[in-house]
């Protein structure tokens, strides 16, 4: 370290000591910020591991279609866990989604229609190994911020800019709403994977120093909102909504962020097409089973999917139990859609264009269970998380905060969408769940380094003798620090 910085960094130290002999509370938020936090590791300095390797080629297999190496991709992730130093990890999250996994196999042997059910439920497995090997290759904060940073540029290579170049380039999209190839070629799935992205960017934003990372990370938060408004998806519009709110209302400075906020959506206002406005403001009438007719016209989206979701309680009531099978919900409804008390909109073998009412028809209450629990265990702990971090490391907190956000907005659209085992979805959970397990980790580092339990040798130590000294002295020898425990 040079003489300047060592200069600068023991003057941050006397601050902070300083502002112990006013509250301890106070210290610590300036704590925090001197000492080193997730490490912003570049990715030379990223521990590398063949887990790390693989699933981070699945990634790239997953958005750009470019090689067909998915399952070598998983093979090569899992083998590496074996080699892998520090032991296997398998959090408790990833016990109740293989609960449901198993769950899901057994309700499938009873499907009457085992050809739809089986691809599914082979694709299903597959992704239960993914979410495993991201659980092992995800461990430190520098192979997290890569996950982060690689999968963000992954999806604006190909998918945004796909997306992008087919609407105003090439004039191709769906009745003017945008659209990519294959897992992106649906509008709604489109934007609710952007919401996904847009709270990783955020996220970054809330830790990236001045940089390239950083810059594009503001890129995103401009260019994933018009995405979301370019898909013209009702459903994610209503989860962006969320997200916002969410943000907004976590963060202490509004009036900077609402400023911001405003001069986002000023742009967007200004690029996006009209026909997104016209079509968002049909909102007004979906609230009203007689007015739906006047959402998108005559047998328009609102109208079908209401006779759809009429379907799909006529074999929830059927199948309460055991479902009808993974896959097997498509011919389900094109069977049952015959039957003269639905409104012709509804035939054929449709999906159920909700989330819960696809795992609910294909697995029973017991699947549901299982897998709102699964979502449930990730929110929670990220939850305690972020508020052990709240007043301690504050980086981590806003991080949490903007992740949990993009969780929660994405299960509001996810009403109006059936996205159950998107992968996008799943990696999501891995995310939340690591960056919680680091930050209540770095939060526990830091509230030893404030003097309590000892002082770390070398530059830490000169930095933190100082606030050593001041707890010692006067009413803040014997105050706990904010986040601790009276010992």
């Amino acid at each position: 370290m040079s003489p300047r910085r060592a200069s600068v960094a023991m003057r941050g130290g006397l601050a902070i000591a300083e502002r112990m002999r006013n509250g301890p509370a106070v210290a610590m938020a300036h704590l925090s910020a001197a000492l080193p936090v997730l490490p912003l590791a570049p990715v030379a300095r990223v521990k590398w591991t063949l887990t790390l390797f693989g699933f981070l080629l699945y990634l790239f297999v997953i958005t750009s279609y470019r090689a067909p190496l998915g399952e070598v991709a998983i093979v090569m992730a899992l083998v590496g866990i074996a080699f892998q130093p520090g032991g296997i990890r398998f959090p408790t999250y990833l016990g109740w989604f293989s609960a449901f996994v198993v769950w899901s196999v057994l309700v499938t042997t009873q499907t009457a229609y085992p050809d739809w059910a089986r691809p599914e439920l082979v694709l299903l497995i597959k992704e239960c190994l993914i979410v495993f090997a991201a659980a092992n290759a995800l461990q430190t904060p520098g192979q997290v911020r890569l996950f982060m940073v690689f999968f963000l540029g992954c999806f604006a290579l190909f998918p945004l800019r796909g997306a992008m170049f087919n609407f105003f380039l090439y004039h191709s999209h769906l009745q003017g709403r945008a659209i990519w190839n294959l897992l992106y070629s649906n509008p709604n799935d489109l934007g609710a994977m952007a919401l996904l992205q847009l709270s990783m960017a955020t996220a970054l934003l809330a830790a990236e120093p001045k940089g390239w990372v950083r810059w594009s990370a503001m890129a995103g938060v401009i260019a994933l909102p018009m995405l979301i408004l370019m898909t013209q998806s009702r459903g994610v519009f209503l989860g962006l909504l969320v997200f916002i709110a969410i943000a907004f209302l976590g963060q202490r400075k509004r009036l900077r962020l609402a400023l911001r906020i405003a001069v986002v959506a000023a742009i967007l206002a200004s690029v996006a097409p009209s026909s997104v406005w016209t079509r968002l403001q049909t909102l007004r009438s979906a609230t009203d089973t007689s007015t739906l007719d006047k959402v998108d016209g005559e047998g328009g989206s609102a109208r079908q999917r209401y006779e759809i979701w009429r379907v799909a309680f006529k074999i929830i009531g059927d199948h309460p139990i055991l479902g009808v099978g993974i896959g097997a919900y498509k011919p389900t409804h094109e069977q049952y859609a015959m039957d003269g008390e639905f409104n012709p909109t509804a035939q054929g073998a449709r999906d159920t264009h909700s989330l819960y009412f696809n795992v609910l028809a294909e697995t029973g209450f017991p699947g549901l269970l299982l897998y709102l629990t699964m979502v449930g265990v990730v929110l929670l702990a990220a939850e305690r998380a972020r508020r052990r971090c709240k007043h301690v490391f504050e980086t981590g907190a806003k991080q949490l905060l903007m992740l949990e956000a993009g969780l929660l907005s994405f299960l509001v659209a996810s009403i109006f969408g059936s996205l159950p085992y998107l992968p996008h979805f799943l990696l999501h959970l891995v995310l939340i769940y690591a960056v919680a397990t680091l930050s209540s980790r770095q939060a526990g580092k830091l509230a030893t380094y404030s003097g309590i339990d000892g002082i770390p040798r070398g530059l830490g130590g000169a930095l933190l003798a100082p606030i050593r000294k001041a707890q010692m002295s006067g009413h803040a020898r014997n105050r706990p620090l904010q986040g601790q425990r009276p010992a």
